[in-house]
């Protein structure tokens, strides 16, 4: 392992060190395509023994490769890169609170929360497209090493929601992924046709930290890394309360689909809430932590530095309450479904085959890359197909 980073007194990084930091991540652009290349060779060799599909690399299967690592390479130059000390603060933080939250579990450590204290709703509109925006109150019941630290205050969160008002229909709660959750994601998740061709009432939570929920100079997933469990768990809450929400308006049915970030949102939340009849984990963002020293190992000395603080013993001991493997959706087998992307490079492939294998139910292996699946027409398919399926219980 390579020593850190040398340090000023202060304990900030020097500029020397700063320098590597900002030229490691420059070349990632000009890797991009290598990158592409050499990772769409890997999964065209993928042996049968892996349970993850070969697949066949094409000009549309590389594009969307070269566009993850695209992605990639610009998350890396505008990323804040933080202190050391200040994550390593962080990590002792999270060895302080691991017995217990360990000790809890997950379904012990997710409070059901109260029912929603709604705080506005209004109608909007976005282009030709009208919806309704919702404004409750964001209140976890966090475990005490969280709520003493701070991070269950009460916030404004906010959905937006397409409904018919002629009878009870089915219900499609869609979360977003990271960087999301603005007015785009109606467009982006094809929001009109959900509603209007498909027939469905559709309502958008928005995730803490995204959309108007964002607030300056934070960031989730970031490196305040009890502060990424505690956020998990307010999104699930979040979700939740929706959920109760919706579970008010007479709902026929009601499927809940995460993508990336939002997946281990959807996984957890349909684990712990009855209320969801059907589940779809899109490209899914298992661990967060673990995804995020992934990115940052290739960014010189002080990224590794980062890794390695990232992946420290602690923070996995508390990210426990976290696990979406940890729990069974009540939904019906049938009514699950894990879509994965071949050649994920944001996520990975693994994360999605492992929920899949918890899970049971349906997968669909989309031949392409994270952000590819969105434009996929198989994607959009298959997911429609899903969200229409009647459950057999209802």
């Amino acid at each position: 392992m390579s020593s850190p980073p040398e340090s000023n007194l202060d304990g900030g990084a020097t500029w020397q060190a700063r320098l590597e930091s900002t030229q490691a991540r420059l070349l990632l652009f000009a890797s991009v395509l290598p990158r592409a290349v050499m990772s769409s060779r890997a999964a065209a060799r993928r042996s049968p023994e892996s349970g993850i599909p070969a697949w066949t690399v094409g000009m549309r299967e590389f594009g969307e490769t070269a566009t993850d690592e695209l992605f990639i390479a610009i998350s890396a130059l505008y990323r804040e890169v933080p202190e050391l000390d200040d994550v390593a603060r962080s990590v002792k933080k999270c060895r302080a609170a691991a017995p217990e939250l360990g000790e809890l579990g997950v379904a012990a450590a997710h409070r059901t929360p109260p029912g929603m204290q709604l705080l506005g709703l209004r109608t909007r509109r976005a282009g030709r497209l009208v919806f309704e925006h919702l404004e409750f109150a964001s209140c976890p019941d966090l475990p005490d090493p969280l709520a003493s630290a701070g991070y269950g205050q009460v916030e404004v969160a906010h959905a937006r929601v397409l409904r018919h008002r002629d009878r009870p229909r089915p219900w499609v709660v869609w979360v977003h992924g990271a960087e999301q959750g603005r007015l785009d994601d109606l467009f982006a998740f094809r929001v009109r046709h959900l509603h209007e061709d498909l027939g469905l009432n559709v309502v958008l939570p928005v995730l803490p930290q995204h959309g108007p929920r964002r607030d300056a100079g934070k960031a989730w997933p970031g490196f305040d890394l009890l502060g990424n469990i505690a956020t998990m768990m307010r999104a699930v809450s979040d979700v939740r309360t929706v959920l109760g929400w919706v579970g008010e308006q007479e709902p026929e049915s009601i499927a809940l689909v995460g993508m990336s970030l939002g997946g281990p949102v959807a996984a957890l939340t349909a684990g712990l809430d009855p209320a969801v009849d059907a589940v779809v984990a899109m490209v899914p963002m298992l661990d967060a932590h673990a995804t995020i020293a992934h990115h940052v190992e290739r960014t010189g000395g002080r990224g590794r530095e980062l890794a390695r603080l990232l992946r420290d013993e602690a923070v996995s001991a508390c990210g426990v309450v976290n696990d979406p493997l940890a729990l069974e959706p009540h939904a019906a087998p049938e009514r699950r479904l894990v879509v994965a992307a071949l050649n994920d490079r944001m996520t990975s492939v693994q994360a999605a085959q492992r929920l899949h294998e918890r899970w049971g139910g349906q997968v669909h292996w989309h031949p392409g890359g994270h952000i590819g699946h969105l434009l996929s027409a198989d994607v959009r398919g298959v997911v429609d197909r899903f969200l229409v399926e009647p459950s057999e219980d209802k």
